[in-house]
């Protein structure tokens, strides 16, 4: 079975073509990233074990929720770096950064759930639980500030403490370079263009470059890794009932923290 109709196939060898060459480039890289997505899937045993207290802790309903987009969104990455298709693996990446930061401001402040969901959601949740986080549709608050929510607002109040100033600084500048992707800034189009003779064209298919793949796997295995973290914050009680998963999990981040060595953030 081909991935496209004839019409494409010579995109398809192409991309088929990337995809073993990176493999054969980066074969202990590769191996980790597609276990640690294995061991996201694996973990659906345990958000399936929070789910009687999604009620009574509101954090756990929305981390459910973004943990299972990230296992998504890491996976598609993935096979767009396999591909080649380094600027789509960015602005994929992009959107876990901003899904993990969600995740670490509601486990620190579980109230904002309320001004976060939809209102009906958060109807589905007991009205003492809704009182107790200060609902945002019966509190004095009916309105959203501009910026609440938005990338750097939610970094700002995750790490405002003094001793996490340095994470604070190193994700924003993760962030600002994943956004030169996402936008319309040429700084994430210089991978799709090469030369002919002296003059600079636009690439037509996507080509396997070594820099370009390493700087895509690093920051594929640091997402990873830093989605199975926020995973374990939130989850932690209901992981320790899980012997087999917290076991594959830990040898995964010291697996990953021995490749990473070489990959600096």
């Amino acid at each position: 079975m081909n991935l496209f109709t004839f019409r494409l196939a010579k995109l398809e060898k192409c991309l088929m073509k990337n995809l073993k060459d990176t493999k054969i480039a980066f074969p202990i890289e590769t191996q980790l990233i597609e276990s640690g997505l294995a061991l996201m899937w694996n973990l659906n045993h345990v958000t399936q074990e929070a789910i009687k207290d999604f009620g009574i802790k509101p954090n756990l309903y929305t981390n459910t929720n973004l943990f299972g987009r990230n296992r998504h969104l890491l996976l598609n990455g993935y096979f767009s770096m396999l591909c080649a298709n380094y600027g789509t693996h960015f602005v994929i990446s992009r959107t876990v950064l901003e899904n993990n930061n969600l995740m670490r401001l509601f486990n620190k402040n579980p109230q904002l759930v309320f001004r976060w969901l939809p209102k009906r959601q958060s109807k589905k949740f007991p009205s003492e639980i809704r009182e107790k986080y200060n609902e945002y549709y019966k509190s004095k608050r009916t309105t959203k500030s501009k910026d609440e929510f938005s990338p750097s607002w939610v970094i700002k109040n995750v790490f405002s403490t003094i001793d996490k100033k340095d994470v604070k600084k190193q994700l924003s500048r993760i962030y600002g370079q994943l956004c030169n992707y996402t936008h319309p800034n040429f700084l994430g189009w210089q991978e799709l263009m090469g030369m002919q003779g002296k003059t600079e064209i636009l690439l037509d298919l996507p080509t396997l470059v070594g820099a370009n793949a390493d700087e895509a796997i690093r920051m594929t295995l640091y997402l990873t890794q830093l989605s199975l973290k926020t995973f374990v914050e939130t989850f932690r009680d209901y992981l320790n009932k899980h012997l087999f998963e917290t076991f594959e999990l830990n040898e995964w981040q010291e697996n990953c923290m021995k490749i990473m060595v070489k990959y600096v953030v």
